[in-house]
């Protein structure tokens, strides 16, 4: 396992590196695979979530099943080609830089009209309704999210003397990754090594309470230092990277509820050793925005 997520590592991360430094179309385009990933990941997890045979997993809350209900079977099918459409889309848009407002109201509206859905199935909706509602949020919330990484990209950033020769923006969207890539090492290790407590045993059995600790504390360091050398305040930089260390655990146990909810380990397998993007992406899915609007908000960026 730890030879193949090396290997994937190995392979991925110059990938990321590069698709950074060069933007615009080269990181569009590897957002929109990982959009489109994505969503096709959360498809299959849940339709997993709708074919459970009735009280598989009632001790987790799981709604049950209901085998023939045709037309929320095609809402959830209808829903996931739209997503793979705006996991296309999406990043075109930012990257030119306009439209991106009138894209985050259809997404907002998208996303009301899937919450309508939700309410219109009740209370004691089936699990086959429940997975319709959740394809729907997630066919526009997930591309969206993603496509901050393309928002971060085209931030300003203050050139320092060892970040001189990266271009604009480039900067935020690095520091964003290493955010993410720290506090997963870091929770990873200590919790390994010194876990006791468990964090959320019910949703993520290996997840403890020093590793999340662990995992806050490297993303405020990792954060300040690489914001110092952008030139970000160090009282800035710490704070984004204190934020930045709660909301990518979020996102990260989000992404476990929903697996669980469904019964699968892992959202896929396109990343050997890592599972899938979803697996690997889901921090960053939440960490992005934040630190966006965080840079241009608080820090003026």
């Amino acid at each position: 396992m730890f030879r193949q997520r090396a290997l994937t590592a190995l392979v991925g991360i110059p990938i990321t590196l590069a698709a950074i430094y060069l933007g615009g179309w080269y990181l569009a385009g590897l957002v929109a695979l990982v959009g489109v990933a994505g969503m096709r990941e959360l498809g299959r997890i849940t339709a997993a979530a709708a074919l459970r045979e009735p009280g598989a997993a009632a001790s987790e809350g799981a709604l049950t099943a209901l085998p023939e209900a045709p037309l929320f079977v095609w809402a959830r099918r209808v829903f996931v080609s739209v997503g793979y459409l705006f996991a296309l889309l999406l990043p075109a848009i930012y990257t030119l830089d306009q439209g991106s407002r009138l894209a985050e109201v259809g997404i907002a509206a998208g996303a009301a009209v899937g919450l309508g859905i939700a309410v219109g199935a009740g209370r004691r909706g089936t699990a086959v309704q429940v997975s319709a509602l959740v394809t729907g949020v997630g066919a526009l919330v997930t591309p969206a999210l993603i496509t901050y990484c393309v928002r971060l990209r085209g931030l300003g950033a203050r050139s320092a003397p060892l970040w001189g020769h990266l271009p604009a923006g480039a900067a935020w969207l690095f520091l964003a990754f290493a955010a993410c890539w720290a506090a997963d090492t870091a929770a990873y290790a200590v919790g390994k090594k010194w876990g006791r407590r468990k964090l959320w045993p019910a949703v993520s059995p290996g997840k403890t309470v020093e590793g999340a600790i662990a995992a806050l504390a490297a993303s405020i360091v990792v954060t300040a230092f690489f914001g110092a050398l952008a030139r970000l305040p160090l009282g800035l930089g710490m704070g984004l990277g204190a934020i930045l260390g709660v909301t990518g655990q979020i996102g990260d146990l989000a992404e476990s509820k929903l697996k669980r909810w469904a019964g699968v380990k892992d959202s896929g397998a396109i990343l050997p050793g890592h599972g899938g993007v979803l697996d690997r992406f889901d921090s960053l899915l939440a960490n992005a925005p934040v630190a966006y609007y965080y840079l241009r908000s608080l820090a003026g960026v």
